[in-house]
């Protein structure tokens, strides 16, 4: 199989990182103390570089990006530790609309004019995504959510309900409260409770929801990728400098073996990726979500495993969030676990196979 990128995606994996920048974690803090923790200037210029249209279709407005596009785009906020919410804050909100036909949304979500936050966890449900609990009646929606990421930021929030709908809420609407936390990658959630609120009622099929579960499933484990990268880039430059015994720590042959098993687990990773991003997901729909849940289950634990063992060579500092690891290492923590943790994708795997 060939893995070789075209001119253009190697533009756009160009483009971001020259986007990105060196990472720098003294302004990756100041903006986390912002209030929602997060710049939607800096969301703005996300959308000027095309990366939000890159998730619309071509019939709303959108540029049509292959799932291979994406996964590239996914790796390279990855490698590149942008604390841009570009998949659950992106290409989960423009996705989900897309596939309830709101065409209008989709354009204004791609260009970066409103910001959308998806509420598809009910409390004590854990990985189940099918709503139950929350319910709309004519124009009106009721029931609680939880894990809901990057609420504090929204404009409108889409809330998957039972009976195949989904209900579009705005942020002023009379009727939605709102809970915020931080999470374990520093960014912001909420538990969201809807006391028949108002709200626009779409139909939500159940194949094309599990589609979009499946395409995000795809993009987590794309995006842990390029955090294991960072991960290990900077573990192989410190092993080659930290001094031991006279000699660097990297020369030991222990570590160098510990090294060469995390690169292997990382290639592997990659690969994983790319071959789930190069199938066809319309030639197998049903089990399109079952089969990116056996790829992210895959990379989720080869990406812990790389984040654990650069912690361990970094000695205590690698605990600190003065270092890049640490910040890559809590968001594989949290990309591992949306819609779905490691255990409960391999179910939803062996299901499909």
């Amino acid at each position: 199989m060939n893995f070789d990128l075209d001119e253009g995606q190697q533009l756009t994996r160009d483009t971001i990182g020259r986007f990105l920048g060196p990472v720098d974690i003294a302004a990756r803090h100041a903006m986390r103390r912002t209030e929602g923790g997060y710049s939607r200037a800096r969301w703005r210029d996300v959308a000027d570089l095309g990366l939000l249209a890159l998730a619309a279709p071509e019939t709303m407005g959108g540029m049509g990006g292959t799932m291979v596009d994406l996964a590239l785009v996914a790796e390279a906020l990855g490698k590149g530790l942008a604390i841009d919410p570009w998949l659950e804050n992106g290409v989960l909100p423009i996705r989900l609309a897309a596939a309830a036909g709101d065409g209008a949304l989709v354009g204004e979500l791609a260009t970066g004019t409103q910001f959308a936050a998806v509420a598809f966890a009910e409390p004590g449900r854990r990985y189940e995504t099918e709503a139950i609990g929350t319910k709309t009646e004519a124009n009106q929606v009721a029931g609680a959510k939880t894990f809901v990421l990057g609420a504090p930021l929204a404009d409108i929030v889409l809330v998957t309900a039972a009976g195949d709908k989904l209900a579009k809420v705005e942020k002023s609407a009379a009727g939605i409260v709102r809970q915020d936390y931080p999470v374990i990658d520093g960014s912001n959630a909420s538990t969201v409770d809807l006391l028949r609120t108002l709200a626009e009622i779409f139909d939500l099929p159940d194949a094309k929801f599990r589609r979009v579960i499946g395409d995000v499933r795809t993009l987590a484990a794309a995006e842990m990728v390029g955090l294991a990268q960072t991960m290990f880039d900077d573990t192989l430059a410190y092993v080659g400098e930290r001094q031991q015994f006279g000699a660097a720590i990297g020369s030991f042959q222990a570590l160098q073996h510990r090294l060469v098993e995390c690169y292997a687990a990382l290639e592997q990773a990659r690969s994983m990726v790319l071959r789930t991003a190069m199938l066809d997901p319309t030639t197998d729909d049903a089990n399109w979500p079952r089969i990116a849940a056996g790829a992210k289950a895959f990379v989720g634990e080869a990406a812990a495993r790389i984040g654990l063992e650069a912690v361990q060579m970094h000695g205590g500092m690698g605990q600190t969030d003065e270092l890049a690891i640490g910040h890559a290492l809590k968001r594989v923590m949290l990309l591992d676990k949306l819609f779905g943790d490691q255990d409960h994708c391999l179910r939803s795997y062996a299901r499909a196979a």
